[in-house]
């Protein structure tokens, strides 16, 4: 009997049309909605990590050519007659006379 009360009939023109019940189609309606929301903020959330992973991969990128370029530095700066060079014209420093050099045994 609350089935009867329920559903309402509607007749036009002779043909009799059934309204469903709003509440269960109401229901399907969010839960799709809801999982549509769920996949595209998954899917933007996966796109902004990506955008993150490119940008710190350039980031290393840039950190090893730095790298490089320091290692180049630095075996320039510690070549042996690049030292002598400066230490004669800047520091003034000589070679020494032979009985300045002692060795120890």
């Amino acid at each position: 009997m609350s089935e009867t009360l329920s559903r309402t009939n509607i007749k036009i023109n002779g043909f009799s049309l059934y309204r469903p019940r709003i509440a269960p189609v109401f229901v399907a309606i969010v839960l799709v909605s809801l999982l549509s929301l769920i996949f595209v903020w998954s899917r933007i959330h996966a796109i902004n990590l990506e955008y993150n992973i490119s940008g710190l991969e350039k980031q290393i990128r840039l950190g090893q050519q730095q790298v490089k370029q320091l290692e180049l530095e630095v075996a320039y700066q510690s070549c042996d007659a690049r030292i002598e060079r400066l230490a004669r014209k800047e520091l003034g420093l000589r070679s020494p006379a032979s009985g300045q050099i002692i060795r120890i045994e």
